[in-house]
């Protein structure tokens, strides 16, 4: 099976890299001169590029705002960035070189929760602070949510269920019947796990649970399946290319559910050109959300030129609350400044929020199923179409 495949690969590279890694700390010593170095692994080739680097992306930005402001404590920030390509191997090595020879401060990134668990394990021994800005299997939550060192930025797939089940039951005429698609790696699997339970609560029937191999050219056979069911609504929780793929081969056999939800994954609505009118997507953050503090981030960024996609504030908020912490301490000693990132409330693009225990018993948690909103696609743009609070327009249903 995929999964133990991936898995397997992931110990490979573990035990390969303690072969080499020399002995360290408990936790990497703070920097006593020169840039406070921050280690930044993403997959920035590979079937999830896309995420990567507008995580990257948003890292990047909050970076350039801190040095220009003066860095931490009179010090440059240095950021140093690592390809995960996607691949446990190639996570779990690069992380253990960052930890050891790098001897890196705090690690910002982290984005595919099959790599990324291979990461984690790989540096947990060493107990880095690691604030991990993407990612949303509870395989990881149950395996590293307990660590003192380990903060989480991204929902959880049971916030992201429970937010979707939500909306799907608030709908008018009622939503009954609901088709899954769903990659194959740990993402996907409990996609479909906390999906059976929560729509079901709700009183929706799933009537279809068929996983695909992320970055697949094909989607015609999950396709034909949700054509043959005539759900609902067609929910498909993959990565940005995924989304893409799915809803060009969607035109272009013009098959057209009641409703399509896709999980927004970087993609943004420029994207999909003319293709994606009435298309739904679940999210943690929309540039059709015009609250105060989204706003000004948008206004920043776009003012220095650059493109903003929903997954860009996940990379900006795990460097600022960083920032703000180390300042908040006066220092980098990682005791005071995980505690203050354990206790304070963060000024975010997502609201004004802190890293609070969650219900699957993870520690430290900044985002859950309250922070999530519904977008629909229109003819041109998107709208903010559910919670009502922070809705812009009205959904429509069915999708034209």
């Amino acid at each position: 099976m995929p999964i133990l495949k991936t898995l397997a690969a992931g110990a490979a590279a573990l035990a390969m890299a303690a072969l080499w890694v020399p002995q360290a700390v408990a936790q990497a010593p703070a920097q006593t001169a020169g840039p406070i170095r921050i280690g930044v692994p993403l997959p920035l080739t590979g079937v999830l590029a896309v995420g990567g680097q507008t995580i990257l992306s948003g890292v990047k930005f909050a970076a350039e705002e801190i040095n220009a402001g003066g860095g931490l404590l009179g010090r440059p920030v240095e950021l140093l960035i690592e390809d995960t390509k996607s691949e446990p191997n190639t996570a779990a090595t690069i992380a253990a070189k960052m930890v050891t020879e790098d001897k890196v401060y705090a690690f910002v990134g982290g984005y595919g929760s099959t790599a990324d668990f291979a990461l984690l394990s790989s540096v947990k021994r060493y107990k880095p602070l690691f604030i991990h800005t993407g990612s949303s299997s509870v395989r990881l939550e149950t395996s590293f949510g307990k660590e003192d060192w380990y903060y989480h930025i991204y929902i959880w797939d049971y916030h992201r269920q429970k937010a979707a089940s939500r909306f799907l039951a608030s709908i008018e005429p009622k939503v009954n019947t609901v088709a899954l698609a769903y990659e194959d790696g740990l993402y996907g699997a409990d996609a479909a796990k906390y999906a059976e339970e929560y729509f079901s609560k709700a009183g929706m029937k799933l009537v279809m649970k068929e996983p695909f191999k992320s970055g697949s050219p094909d989607f015609s056979p999950v396709l034909s399946r949700v054509k043959s069911l005539n759900p609902d609504a067609f929910f498909s929780v993959g990565y940005s290319g995924d989304n893409l793929q799915l809803v060009r081969q969607m035109k272009s056999l013009g098959i057209k559910p009641k409703l399509t939800m896709v999980v927004s994954a970087g993609d943004r609505r420029a994207d999909y050109g003319d293709m994606s009118e009435g298309l739904t997507m679940i999210t943690e953050w929309s540039t059709a959300d015009r609250t105060p503090a989204a706003a000004e981030l948008i206004r920043k960024v776009e003012a220095k030129g650059q493109a903003i996609a929903p997954v860009f504030p996940q990379g900006y908020a795990g460097m600022m609350t960083l920032a703000d912490a180390i300042r908040t301490a006066g220092s980098l000693d990682q005791d005071k400044v995980r505690k203050v990132l354990s206790t304070a409330t963060f000024d975010t693009p997502y609201g004004k929020i802190g890293y609070r225990a969650s219900e699957g018993g993870g520690l430290h948690q900044l985002l859950s199923d309250e922070t999530m909103v519904i977008v629909q696609h229109r003819k041109e743009g998107e709208e903010v179409v559910y919670p009502a609070a922070k809705a812009g327009g009205k959904l429509a249903y069915p999708a034209p």
